[in-house]
């Protein structure tokens, strides 16, 4: 009889190990992937700001000679 406590205890035990085992992989896996997630939104966020930067200096560029000229002169280039 004890015999049968044992063996239903060893595969709880067994059951029990690999159910938390299976948990922590998931648990790693979608660590792993939010931070995938954070490192793309990062560089993502780093391309937008330099668009923005040659979008803002396409912008100020002088339209022409004589306003390229004047900013030279003035010595706001």
């Amino acid at each position: 009889m004890t015999g049968w406590f044992a063996l239903v205890f060893i595969v709880a035990v067994v059951i029990a190990t690999a159910a938390i085992f299976a948990a922590g992989r998931k648990a790693g896996a979608a660590a792993e992937a939010a931070k995938a997630r954070e490192v793309e939104l990062k560089s993502q966020k780093e391309a937008s700001d330099a668009k923005d930067r040659m979008l803002e200096a396409g912008a100020a560029a002088p339209c022409d000679r004589d306003a390229l000229a004047d900013r030279l002169r003035g010595g706001t280039f």
